[in-house]
Formats: structure tokens, C-alpha cells, sequence
């Protein structure tokens, strides 16, 4: 998960003068020398281990832990993280505690780390963590424990490396920098931040109500595209008393990659009847920003009882996708609506109490102070409500004054301090069968992931828990009267009315965050899905063939067909060409198969014919910051238009009235002007993969320029928005089509075999830039390999990279 974007924004500019960046080489090329790659071999004795661990890594530097419980196995899990991590998991667990301001110096770079840890101290992120770990049974606390004893072990080595991120960090801090000891609380922050992202709307609340300012009721209702009941009919109401809050500086204030939210991931299971092995098949991809390093970990854990392989998120004991040996398990994002913004009202009478339902109440009131590096300490006022904190509140006001008529409160399930999510996801890990599995499900939260399941019998299934708030009355779609309870929530959906599905009868089950539910289904979910033409065509590449091998799964998962096309081509090819480039443009497309492939010009013209097209649709409608608040092309909404809204093809910059057809006509025309000035005026010889670069970019040093090219990872990319191979551009800035999402994990497990299991990750194990395993797995990545994680303990090791052995020693 990128959540380090506008670090890398911020320290791009400060690290980019030349003496600083050849500073900064020269102390690379020094910990280089000086060995600050850690050892992969080597006899260890550390306390807080119940008895001798073995950990063998690979020759992909997979590590493969073999202890006597699942507590000894997380506390060599947490110590090989932090080997290869610890820079990632110190970086996260501050964004998370509202801690970044500590490390550089605002005098530097800004307010954006001040402003990111306003909204984190705001959310109250670390304090529901720290409260959550309470809330965990016995034995999942000491899993953590163990886990958090193992990350100890490792920094409390004096001669210990801390890499070039934390070294440099450490020398704006005059050398006063050292890592904190690890708590089972930060283990949680990770789970926090993943929630707030994948199940966040909030900020998409916020982002309706501004466009209801511009536009008009209708006219948002135009753009979200309602079903069934309308919830707007107290937008009125609503609007009346937003009138003074500055809504624009609440969402440029609370914009960061926790709170920004990008919907993606594939997974299909198959029955035993739709493979040719007889068994099933269960093939699963999470999408999520790329970075170097990535955002997950693959790992072993094998003991007795336990046998798990798949991938870890540094700062988490669990492995979170994968393969116990006898089930798996893969996951997609719901997109649940499990976050409200109440219009709380002040009381006139007293600015200090807020009106609820039973009378005026006092605001919960807390002080939170945020530590500057070279700088003033910023003290902050968090008022909380009955629905939860104050966001208006998290913004830094320059005139001093906050509006005292009403106030913006969140209610999110992810700020549960009960929450028990993170037992619930390492608990899955250790079912043997569906029943277990669900057991293990019944204990989460938040987020919501459509979680399906196969196991060795030869069962597939479906589950998607979370807490699904019952709401009294509308869908939460857009901010609601808090001084009122019409609004509340009322509890949650009972666990027995999840969705789920289990052997169902057609033996398939897919999901790419499309629809769950059907629209009979009795409990609002979301009416946030994302565009179904992913799962489409996962559904129609099932479909073409009865029995699917495991390399029909490797194929799907790198098939670069982009179904929106099929949509979109038509309206866009619709008109008779102006002049000879449109026309030879326009003859491209009309014979282009669809495929997103990197050497062709076709998906290049197509992405910058659509995106300039939205953009003269709505840009001037809506305004430049509105415009830029909306996400990616979205081709539904293009096609409504041009059917539905012909007037909104009227450019009202221009004295005359445009049509569709002018306004397709003129977005070809700024498309092919764009590419030209960037690759020539020879259409035939343009490529996507040139301007569609997957990009991971490193937090700190992507802008530095002697480090950028062994810090970051680019390469030129098949894919698109929506491919089932997913690279989504930004859409945004200078490259606008590089791509900034997609596929962050592949693995497909097969049933009938689980060795023959396959798993892959776009980098490699190391967040060490200098480390040979940093980017071992690029080439493969391009090239559909995928590993295999498996073998005896004698096969691992006859090719592995090195054995660590731990002994116990001391108290426990």
C-alpha cells in the first residue's frame, strides 16, 4: 500500500538538490561497503523464544520457518520482516500514529507531514489500534507479542544497520534518531490504514456534497447513477447547513494515499468439474499502489499442525493470502459503505456542546500534540461526537476562526477500538475447512473483503464479512443530519445474512468488485461497485473453456483485453473524421482487437482520446478542482452522457454551441497533439509502453537523481485501467499514463496438488535498494513466471541462500 506518497512528494524536493543527492550516493556506496545487508546465515541465541527455530531462505530469498508453535513461528516471521522491511514498517507505523513531522524537517519540505498527521491524530488511527489489541483473545495477544519480540530482537543488535532511508533520517535528526521497540498495537495500525482505504467513502461523500454545491441535486445524481430508493431527499437540508464550512479545504486537507481510495483485485474460484485435474482452482490478484518496496512479503511458516506459504505484510504476523496445505484463500475488496459523515449542529447557545437527539451535548474533547523536526511542537483540538471526531477539525486554519453553526462527524467501523479484524485474518490461516474458516471470518470488522475459499475435498466457497451497518434510513451515500437519530445506525447485519455462497451449483465463483448482490438483496452494501468489465470478462474467459489448467490461470491473469472499449468505440468512432490524422487515427481503433498491449499505438490513442473527452464533458462544468477530484476516465458515465446529456458536450468557454460529435471530434484532435509532441508525428511507430510505465516508486530518493534509477523500478507495461491485467494510469501530472495500480500479488492454488502452487510478486523480499533480492522478481513478473513456494526442508536447502538458526535463551 502506497500510504507514502506525499513523504515521497515532499523529500523528493529536499533531496534533490545535487550536493545532497551525491551526499547521499556516496553514504550508499559506504553502507554497501560496510555491509548494512543483512546476513541470511548464522546461530543466533534470543530471548523470548519457547524453543529452536530454523530459517532456511530459498534461492528467491523466501524465507521458510520451521518452529514447534505458531507463536516461535511469528517470532521469527517478525525478525526476518525486519531484516528485510524495517525501514517499510517503521515508515508505516508513523503514518499511522501521526508521527511523520519527526522525522524531517518542516522547515524543508512543508506542511504536508503535518497535515498528514493532523488527520491521522485526527482519525485517533493509533489510539483505536492500541485499544483493539485489548480486544483480542489470549492467545492472538501473544502471537503478537512473540511477533513484536522478534522485531525487538533484531533492533536491539548495537551494531545494527538501520539501511540508507533511516540512516539519512537519522542525520536530520542531529543523530538523535533510533527505532522505538516494536508494540503489538503497531502490528495493527497496518490492518487500521488497509481499512480506511478499502472500505473508505468518506472522503467520496465529501467530494458529492461539493458537486451538489456546483451542480445541483440532479445533477450529482446524474453522476453517481442512483438505484433503487433516493437518499437525497434531505440534500436540502443538508446543503443549508454546510453553507459555511469550507468543504474544498477539508478535502485538499485530508487527501493522502490512507484516505484516497482506488478499487481493484480479481479472484475466481472453480470447482472440481471446471479443471482438469478434478480438483479446484483458485486464482487471486489484489491490486493496490505501487511502491518499492511492494507491499507484500512471501513467506513459509511450517510447524506442528501448520503448514502456511504465501504473503505477509511486514508489521503483521499473519500470512494474508494464500495456502495452508489443505485450503485457501483470496480476496477482493467489497467497496462497503462503512463510513458516514453526520452534519452534527453546534448548540447556538454554547459553542462547546453539539445537538443530539436527547438535547445539547457536550463535544468529547482531546489535545493532541504533533513533535516537528527542527521546529515548533503543533498542538491540536479534536472534538468527538456521538458519531465519532470532528474532521473539520484536522484542518490547519490560517485566519484561526472555525464556523460555529455545524461541524462534520465521522462514524467509521474501521475506528472501533473493539475491533478484532486482525484475529479474524490470522485465524484464517489455520482452518482445515469451511466451517472453521467462518468461524475465523465471524471476527472481522472492517474491511470488508470477498473472501473465497477452496479446500482439498474439493469444496470452493464465498464469504464477505465486515460489520454492514444497518442504517435507520438512507445509504450513507452522502453526508447526513446528525442532530436527529433518523439517520443512526441500528445496529449491524447479522453474520448469517453475509453474503456468501458455498459448492454453488454452476461450480464458479468470480469477483473483480463488481456487484455482489443482487438488487433484491435485503441489506444495503454499497452502491459503490466498481465497472464490471473485469469481472465480465473473467466470467467470459471461464466460460470459453470446461476444464482450465493452471496455466489458463496464469493466462487470465495476464489477459490485457479492455471491455470498456466495447462500449466507448462505438460513440467514439460514430462521426465522420475531419481530417486526415483523425482519419488514420480513427482507421487504427476501428481495427484495433482491444488488447492493452505495451509496442501498439492503438491503447495509447484510445487513453488519451477518452481522458481528454471526460474532460471537455465535464471540466467546464464542474471547474478545474472539482474536475481533478474525480477519479479515472469513467466510461459509464461518458456513455450517459453522450445519450442522456447532449448539452454537456457544449464547451461553455467557446461563444458557440457544440455538439457530442464536436466535442468527440475535438478531444482526437488534443490527444493526437499530445502524443505527437511527445513521440513524433509517425502514428504508426507511437507505443503505449512509452508513456505506460508501471512505476513503484521508492518513498524517499524516487526523486533524487543519482538515486532514482537503483532506488525506484519502471518498466514499460501491458494493461490498463481495466484489464484483467491491471496497470492503472494516474491520469494525472506530467506522465500521465503511467501506471500507478494494479496487481500488487498473484497466486494460484491448485487443489489437486498444492506444491504445484504458484505465487508471484512485482519486486522482491528486500526494501534494501542495495540488496540482490530487492528486484529479483522483475523479469519474472514481465514474463507471467511465478515461483513456487515448497519442497522439504532437504530440497530448500540443497539450493537456499542461507540458514539462520535461533535458540532459545533467558526468560521468556
Amino acid at each position: 500500500m502506497r500510504v507514502l506518497v506525499r513523504v515521497a512528494a515532499v523529500l523528493g524536493k529536499f533531496l534533490g538538490g545535487t550536493a545532497l543527492a551525491l551526499a547521499v550516493f556516496l553514504a550508499g556506496t559506504y553502507f554497501h561497503v560496510r555491509g548494512a545487508l543483512p546476513s541470511y546465515s548464522g546461530t543466533l541465541e534470543l530471548a523470548g523464544l519457547k524453543a529452536p527455530v530454523e530459517i532456511i531462505r530459498d534461492k528467491n530469498a523466501v524465507p521458510h520457518i520451521t518452529a514447534g508453535s505458531i507463536e516461535d513461528a511469528s517470532f521469527a516471521l517478525g525478525y526476518v520482516h525486519a531484516q528485510d522491511r524495517f525501514w517499510q514498517m517503521e515508515l508505516m507505523r508513523r503514518v499511522g500514529q501521526g508521527r511523520l513531522a519527526e522525522l524531517v524537517p518542516a522547515v524543508l519540505v512543508g506542511s504536508a507531514l503535518i497535515d498528514s498527521d493532523r488527520t491521522m491524530r485526527g482519525l485517533g488511527v493509533y489510539r483505536r489500534a492500541s485499544e483493539s489489541v485489548n480486544a483480542l483473545s489470549p492467545a492472538m495477544r501473544t502471537r503478537l507479542d512473540s511477533y513484536a519480540a522478534g522485531v525487538n530482537a533484531w533492533l536491539a543488535d548495537d551494531d545494527q544497520q538501520f539501511g540508507l532511508e533511516l540512516t539519512l533520517i537519522k542525520l536530520m535528526s542531529g543523530g538523535r534518531y533510533r527505532p522505538e521497540a516494536w508494540r503489538p498495537a503497531d502490528s495493527l495500525v497496518w490492518a487500521k490504514l488497509m481499512a480506511l482505504g478499502l472500505d473508505g467513502n468518506w472522503r467520496a461523500e465529501l467530494l458529492r456534497l461539493r458537486l451538489s454545491q456546483k451542480i445541483g441535486e440532479d445533477g450529482v445524481k446524474f453522476l453517481i447513477e442512483p438505484d433503487g430508493d433516493s437518499k437525497d431527499a434531505t440534500l436540502s437540508m443538508v446543503l443549508a447547513a454546510v453553507k459555511d464550512i469550507d468543504l474544498d479545504r477539508i478535502f485538499r486537507g485530508t487527501d493522502n494515499e490512507v484516505t484516497r481510495k482506488r478499487m481493484a483485485s480479481n479472484e475466481w474460484v472453480l470447482s472440481g468439474a471446471h479443471a482438469v485435474s478434478g480438483r479446484p482452482l483458485l486464482a487471486n490478484d489484489p491490486h493496490l499502489g505501487f511502491s518499492f518496496p511492494g507491499v507484500w512479503y512471501l513467506a513459509r511458516l511450517v510447524g506442528p499442525g501448520f503448514d502456511i506459504r504465501g504473503a505477509t505484510s511486514p508489521g503483521s504476523p499473519a500470512v494474508v493470502l494464500g495456502h495452508n496445505g489443505t485450503i485457501g484463500w483470496g480476496f477482493t475488496t467489497t467497496n462497503l459503505d462503512s463510513q458516514d459523515i453526520f452534519v452534527e449542529r453546534v448548540d447556538p447557545t454554547d459553542p462547546n456542546r453539539y445537538i443530539t437527539p436527547d438535547g445539547a451535548r457536550p463535544f468529547g474533547v482531546r489535545e493532541e500534540t504533533i513533535k516537528v523536526a527542527w521546529g515548533e511542537p503543533v498542538t491540536m483540538r479534536v472534538r468527538e461526537t456521538r458519531h465519532g471526531p470532528v474532521i473539520d477539525d484536522f484542518i490547519r486554519r490560517s485566519d484561526g476562526l472555525t464556523p460555529q453553526g455545524h461541524v462534520l462527524a465521522l462514524q467509521a467501523t474501521a475506528l472501533d477500538g473493539a475491533d478484532t479484524s486482525a484475529e479474524g485474518f490470522a485465524r484464517v490461516g489455520s482452518a482445515q475447512n469451511w466451517e472453521e474458516f467462518l468461524a475465523a471470518t465471524r471476527r472481522i470488522v472492517s474491511p470488508m473483503q470477498n473472501m473465497v475459499y477452496a479446500d482439498t475435498s474439493g469444496n470452493i466457497g464465498l464469504i464477505s464479512p465486515a460489520r454492514v451497518p444497518i442504517r435507520r434510513k438512507g445509504d450513507g451515500s452522502m453526508p447526513v443530519p446528525g442532530w436527529t437519530s433518523e439517520y443512526d445506525w441500528a445496529g449491524f447485519v447479522p453474520f448469517d445474512e453475509l453474503p456468501r455462497a458455498y459448492n454453488p451449483p454452476a461450480g464458479r465463483i468470480v469477483n473483480a468488485n463488481g456487484r455482489l448482490v443482487p438488487d433484491d438483496y435485503r441489506h444495503f452494501i454499497s452502491k459503490d461497485w466498481a465497472e464490471p468489465y473485469r469481472q465480465r470478462r473473467a466470467a467470459q474467459l471461464l466460460g470459453e473453456v470446461q476444464r482450465h489448467p493452471v496455466y489458463g490461470m496464469i493466462v487470465m491473469q495476464a489477459d490485457n483485453l479492455t471491455l470498456d472499449a466495447a462500449e466507448m468505440l462505438p460513440w467514439l468512432l460514430k462521426g465522420a473524421p475531419r481530417n486526415a490524422r483523425a482519419a488514420q487515427a480513427r482507421d487504427l481503433l476501428g481495427r484495433w482487437n482491444m488488447f492493452m498491449l505495451a509496442g501498439r499505438p492503438e491503447p495509447l490513442i484510445y487513453d488519451a482520446w477518452i481522458a481528454e473527452l471526460q474532460r471537455g464533458l465535464l471540466a467546464d462544468e464542474l471547474g478545474e478542482e472539482l474536475y481533478n477530484s474525480l477519479p479515472v476516465p469513467d466510461v459509464p458515465l461518458m456513455v450517459r452522457i453522450l445519450r442522456d446529456k447532449p448539452g454537456w458536450c457544449d464547451d461553455g468557454g467557446t461563444k458557440r454551441t457544440e455538439s457530442c460529435e464536436d466535442a468527440i471530434a475535438l478531444a482526437l484532435d488534443r490527444a493526437l497533439d499530445w502524443i505527437a509532441r511527445r513521440q513524433g508525428n509517425d502514428m504508426t511507430k507511437w507505443q503505449w509502453g512509452r508513456e505506460h510505465n508501471a512505476v513503484h516508486r521508492h518513498p524517499l530518493f524516487d526523486g533524487v537523481p543519482l538515486l532514482r534509477d537503483i532506488a525506484s523500478v519502471r518498466y514499460p507495461a501491458d494493461g490498463g485501467n481495466q484489464t484483467l491485467n491491471r496497470a492503472s494510469p494516474s491520469f494525472r501530472g506530467k506522465r500521465p499514463f503511467d501506471a500507478v495500480h494494479g496487481a500488487s500479488y498473484r497466486g494460484i492454488y491448485d487443489f489437486s496438488d498444492l506444491e504445484n502452487s504458484r505465487f508471484a510478486t512485482p519486486l522482491g523480499q528486500s526494501g534494501n535498494m542495495l540488496s540482490p533480492w530487492a528486484r529479483n522478481f522483475v523479469d519474472r513478473w514481465q514474463k507471467l513466471a511465478y515461483i513456487e513456494i515448497g519442497g522439504s526442508r532437504g530440497e530448500t536447502a540443497r539450493s537456499s541462500i542461507g540458514t539462520i538458526t535461533m535458540n532459545p535463551t533467558g526468560p521468556r
